[in-house]
C-alpha cells in the first residue's frame, strides 16, 4: 500500500506524507529519511548492480512506498519531514501484494554516487554480508536504523531500536521490535548473525504471511533479501549488497 495519508491502514503498510522534522546530513546511506511525490520511507541498503545493471548504484526502499519506475526520490530530514535534494529515481519496482516482493530499487544519480556510504547508520560495522535462512536463527537480535514518526526525532530513537527474530521462512520475516510509520523500505540487520543485512521492513503489527499467522507476534514483518535477489533476478533486475 502507497500511502499519502496518516490512517488506521499505517499499520499495515508504513509510508508517511507532509509535515516537518529534524535535520540530516545528506549522506546516502542504509537508515536515512527519503521522500518520493509526499510519501516518507526509510532507505534501506546499498546495491551495486550486476549483469545489465553493471556500474550503477542503487538504494532500496519498500515498493509501497514509490508509484512508478522513473519516479523521483529524494532525500527528507525526517518523518513528515522536507525535501533536502534529489538522489535518484526509481529503476526497478515489485508488487507490494505479493508475498515478498514489497521492495524497489533506488537509481541514485552519477552526481550523487560519491555521497553513498553502505554502513548502517549509526552502525559503521554493518552490514559484513547477507543473512540467510541457512544461518539466521529464531532469538538473533535485530538491529533497526530508520525515521518512523516519532523514532525520528532524536538519533538515539532513529538507531539504537532492536528486536528478536521470532519467525522467518526465507522469503518473510518477523521480528519483535519497534517499527512505526515511516520506517517502511528500512533495512533489517541481523548481529547475531556477524552484523549482516537480513531485510526490508514492510509492515508492523501484521504477519508477513499465512504460515506466519500461526506464530504470536507484534511487531516488525518484512522481506528477506536473499528472496528479493533471487525474486529480481528472476525478472532480469540483478544486484548485489555493498558491504563495509
Amino acid at each position: 500500500m502507497h500511502l499519502k495519508t496518516i490512517s488506521a491502514a499505517a499499520v499495515a503498510a508504513l509510508g508517511l506524507a507532509f509535515g516537518a522534522s529534524s535535520a540530516q546530513a545528506n549522506t546516502i546511506q542504509p537508515g536515512v529519511a527519503i521522500v518520493a511525490d509526499g510519501s516518507y520511507c526509510t532507505l534501506n541498503w546499498i546495491y551495486d548492480g550486476q549483469g545489465a545493471q553493471a556500474g550503477k548504484v542503487y538504494g532500496g526502499t519498500a515498493a509501497h512506498c514509490v508509484s512508478a519506475v522513473g519516479q523521483q526520490v529524494s532525500l527528507a530530514t525526517g518523518a513528515l519531514g522536507s525535501e533536502i535534494e534529489r538522489i535518484g529515481q526509481v529503476a526497478f519496482l515489485g508488487n507490494a501484494d505479493e508475498p515478498g516482493r514489497d521492495y524497489a530499487f533506488i537509481e541514485i544519480d552519477a552526481a550523487d554516487v560519491s555521497k553513498v556510504n553502505p554502513a548502517l547508520k549509526g552502525w559503521p560495522g554493518i552490514p559484513t554480508g547477507v543473512s540467510t535462512s541457512a544461518t539466521a536463527k529464531k532469538g538473533d537480535i535485530i538491529q533497526f536504523s530508520g525515521h518512523g514518526v516519532g523514532f525520528s526525532n532524536t538519533q538515539p530513537s532513529q538507531e539504537q531500536r532492536k528486536g528478536v527474530l521470532n519467525f522467518t521462512d526465507g522469503t518473510e520475516h518477523l521480528v519483535l521490535g519497534a517499527v512505526i510509520s515511516g520506517d517502511s523500505g528500512g533495512p533489517v540487520a541481523n548481529v547475531t548473525d556477524g552484523n549482516k543485512a537480513f531485510g526490508i521492513v514492510n509492515t508492523v503489527g501484521v504477519a508477513a504471511n499465512s504460515n506466519a499467522l500461526t506464530v504470536a507476534h507484534a511487531g516488525e514483518g518484512g522481506n528477506n533479501l536473499e528472496f528479493v535477489f533471487r525474486d529480481a533476478a528472476a525478472r532480469g533486475f540483478n544486484v548485489a549488497l555493498r558491504t563495509i
